[in-house]
């Protein structure tokens, strides 16, 4: 027997929905908003929207506790919000930034990238810090910071006390490195070609690398803006295989396979679709704005259910696993940046 479904019902339904999730849904934009207005307002210019969002987020919501009314919002925000902001990400690259470069210098940025990866997670296990939260700061460090960890945490359904760390890991070490590296590699006297391809292959968050490259003059802003997108194109691979290896190990008794991360295959159509379209620039720039609130709204969903005990319980571990993961990535980067470009 056929049951139908009478758009009275559908009403119904869709209303139930909205009023079940608004509430949180309204609490993590109104975070977002506040974030937005200390920006414009030039108070918080130094750190970026979805980070600034986190942050006051987590101060609020340590605060005053999120209510028990507020939580299905919330989860819909740090969720399927979050995946669709993601999705939106593939707009900001195009597989010709990646071919760019040439064949040996993208090589290189495979074995970078990695190279980190594997050398995080080994560490990560010498350390004795917690999976999930290793592979979070292994994928941020790797390749694009905030983003990374939040693309991560969904294909592995990490905990929110873990995106919470591992965002404020890669965000404290990106900002370490967007400041001493420009500095060593003007003391150092380093070309163009070698500060682009060393900036924006190790820092963190894409608009730390471009700032960085951009310290030396217009060709290595070009030369680091180019390899860090290129990073970002590796999300794609780097997700497949994390959540692959990753979820192989947290199955349970019942061995069902893990779903595939369906928001992978929106960020390669985004990628083709800025590949294949010639989208106008100041369209892409609304479209990287949009970006930023969503995850912005993401990060501040998640920020809000985030405990500072439940961070603090996490020990100065990962806080060392992090800078380690840093001195890595720069120390490798730089070696091969000199190997490329003598």
């Amino acid at each position: 027997m056929i049951t139908t479904i009478s758009p009275r019902q559908q009403a119904l339904g869709f209303g139930h929905f909205i009023t079940r999730n608004a509430f949180g849904v309204v609490i993590a934009v109104g975070i977002t908003g506040l974030a937005a207005l200390l920006h414009h307002l030039g108070l918080a210019t130094t750190i970026g929207l979805p980070i600034l969002s986190i942050l006051i987020a987590m101060v609020i919501g340590n605060a005053i506790p999120a209510p028990k009314a507020s939580l299905p919002g919330l989860q819909i925000a740090s969720r399927p919000l979050l995946r669709f902001g993601i999705i939106l990400l593939g707009l900001q690259v195009t597989l010709g930034d990646m071919l760019a470069l040439g064949l040996l210098p993208l090589a290189a940025l495979v074995a970078l990238v990695m190279g980190t990866m594997g050398f995080t997670v080994w560490v990560g296990r010498l350390l004795g810090v917690e999976k999930s939260l290793t592979v979070l700061i292994a994928s941020g460090t790797s390749i694009c910071g905030a983003s990374a960890v939040l693309a991560t945490a969904s294909t592995i359904s990490a905990k929110d006390e873990d995106v919470a760390y591992g965002v404020a890991m890669v965000t404290l070490f990106g900002s370490v490195a967007m400041t001493l590296l420009p500095m060593t590699s003007a003391y150092l006297n380093f070309g163009p070609m070698v500060h682009g391809f060393w900036t924006g292959g190790t820092i963190h968050e894409v608009a730390q690398a471009v700032a960085a490259a951009f310290q030396h003059d217009e060709d290595a802003g070009t030369v680091g803006t180019m390899v860090k997108l290129a990073r970002v194109l590796m999300l794609v691979p780097v997700l497949l295989l994390v959540g692959a290896l990753f979820n192989k190990g947290h199955q349970d008794a019942s061995s069902k396979r893990a779903p595939f991360p369906m928001f992978v295959l929106g960020f390669m159509a985004m990628v083709g679709v800025n590949s294949v379209l010639d989208i106008p620039a100041d369209l892409r720039a609304h479209f990287a704005t949009l970006t930023a609130c969503i995850l912005a709204t993401s990060l501040a969903a998640i920020g809000f259910q985030t405990r500072f005990p439940a961070l603090l319980a996490r020990g100065p571990r990962p806080l060392v696993l992090a800078a380690v993961s840093c001195c890595f990535v720069s120390g490798a980067g730089l070696l091969l940046a000199l190997a490329l470009f003598p």
